[in-house]
């Protein structure tokens, strides 16, 4: 069976990346990003603040207005990776887009490391669940063409090496001159990973990012996003329905209620050691601990119908 995946194991590589920050903003010398994180700058505490966010949207009929999510109240620390879950119209994606830049919030607002977001922005990286890449370029020209803009003054040499580490990372090493048109989805997504941690963004945002994928595929890109994010412990947030990929990724889980008037039901903080793999976890006597806590959550959600 082709599932049209690669091994990350089969594929090993020289290139470092250099010592460049990436060009998002004014003080972009000062900027601590995701490349060469610094250990003691880890865990600052609100580096990623949610304060009352509501999204209002207006009815079909437009004669009234719809509260979609209602006061997503919540603080990140630097380095640490959410997911959120819940069922399908709980507001799970359009609080990520929000974040993003994407969507305008009705009410409340979102800081990111002190400054508030009021629009996209190559700090941000985002991983879709369908990638988003031109099918006429190479996997290589696509991550090159974000790179160019946020590392505008390093050297090309340098920009090469950052594509082509964030390529080999997620298993792509010898597929760098292929068509994006010519790629299966489950490498398509490789490339949108990479592009998204090669933008060294300051938060990494994730919507649903396998859910068009089979589950042997998801399993592999899974265990390639832990390894690749060991690296460089960039905040991240992602958006998932599977309750098993939220324990897999995250250090706390947020558990959203029924939409409209979704807010935050409950978190859950999971303390299992990383690095993970999935063998680990089901390895572990805690996982099925967590796993029950949020069954049940989503459970009671489901009679509140």
């Amino acid at each position: 069976m082709n599932i049209g995946i690669e091994s990350t194991k089969q594929v090993t590589s020289t290139v470092t990346l250099p010592a460049v920050r990436p060009n998002t903003s004014n003080d972009w010398k000062l900027d601590s990003s995701a490349l060469k994180p610094a250990q003691n700058d880890l865990g600052r505490p609100r580096y990623l603040e949610f304060s009352q966010v509501s999204k209002i949207y207006p009815t079909p009929d437009g004669n009234s207005t719809v509260k979609v999510v209602d006061g997503f109240d919540l603080k990140i620390k630097k380095g640490e990776f959410i997911s959120i879950i819940g069922h399908s119209g709980c507001g799970k994606s359009t609080v990520l887009s929000m974040t993003a830049g994407l969507n305008s919030i009705s009410e409340g607002g979102i800081i990111l490391d002190n400054r508030e977001i009021n629009g996209a922005g190559p700090d941000r990286g985002v991983v879709f669940q369908a990638p988003s890449l031109f099918p006429w370029l190479t996997a290589f020209e696509n991550v090159m063409l974000g790179v160019d803009k946020v590392y505008p003054h390093a050297s090309r040499s340098e920009r090469e090496d950052i594509v082509e580490y964030y390529l080999t990372r997620v298993g792509l090493g010898d597929s760098l001159r292929k068509k994006a048109g010519d790629m299966s989805n489950g490498m398509r997504q490789r490339v949108g990973i990479a592009r998204a941690f090669a933008l060294s963004p300051k938060l990494l945002l994730l919507d649903e990012p396998f859910g068009m994928l089979d589950s042997l595929t998801r399993w592999e890109l899974q265990e390639v996003l832990m390894e690749v994010w060991e690296r460089t412990h960039v905040t991240a947030i992602v958006v998932t329905h599977d309750v098993d990929e939220a324990i897999l990724l995250a250090d706390r889980v947020v558990m959203m209620t029924n939409g409209p008037h979704a807010k935050i039901g409950k978190i859950e903080t999971i303390d299992l050691p990383r690095p993970r793999s999935r063998k680990a976890l089901l390895a572990h006597p805690d996982y099925y601990k967590y796993r029950e806590s949020l069954l049940t959550f989503l459970a009671e959600c489901d009679h509140t119908h």
